[in-house]
């Protein structure tokens, strides 16, 4: 088999092998679906260092977390400390199910997004939840809430707290009596 650079590609995609731009995209599309998927543990703050992560993008938005707005907000603002890629924007209600507000991903890196939001139906409170890919390719994820109307208190008075389990141990017993 002739290995020169000029044959090397076409021997690899041959042998089964996939091209590296194939595992970048692989592993791109992975963290994609992690983020997306992976649950919030808990409610981060209006400016905030993300949760579950190691990246020290901090987030700015409108609504701010806790925010009591007078009546529905019409967008959604986030701004970041550091130009990075959206991977994941939901708003959710009360109830936990996503509202629909047509987020895409985009490959486009920024520090600042405007999204336009629908007229919100009357709620407690409402959750926007976020994952970013940050310039150093580490994910950033976090939350926050806000609500509106003349009766409505803060978010984090209403979203109820997880409760916090103590570590199970299990023992390994294919480690016992050997």
């Amino acid at each position: 088999m002739d290995m020169q650079s000029g044959n090397f590609s076409k021997v690899m995609s041959k042998s089964g092998v996939k091209s590296v731009g194939g595992r970048v995209a692989g592993l791109l599309l992975t963290t994609l679906l992690w983020a997306v998927i992976a649950p919030q543990s808990s409610y981060a703050q209006h400016i905030m260092v993300p949760l579950g992560s190691q990246s020290d993008v901090v987030l700015e938005s409108s609504p701010a977390n806790d925010e009591i707005l007078p009546s529905s907000p019409a967008d959604l603002m986030l701004r970041f400390s550091a130009y990075v890629r959206l991977m994941k924007l939901t708003l959710k209600a009360p109830d936990n199910q996503p509202i629909d507000i047509g987020f895409r991903y985009q490959t486009e890196a920024s520090k600042v997004f405007f999204w336009n939001l629908p007229e919100l139906p009357a709620a407690d409170y409402y959750v926007v939840e976020w994952a970013v890919l940050d310039p150093s390719n580490l994910i950033a994820r976090g939350s926050f809430g806000f609500s509106f109307g003349p009766n409505a208190r803060p978010a984090s008075e209403l979203i109820p707290v997880e409760e916090e389990l103590d570590p199970v141990i299990v023992p390994d017993f294919r480690l016992i009596g050997q």
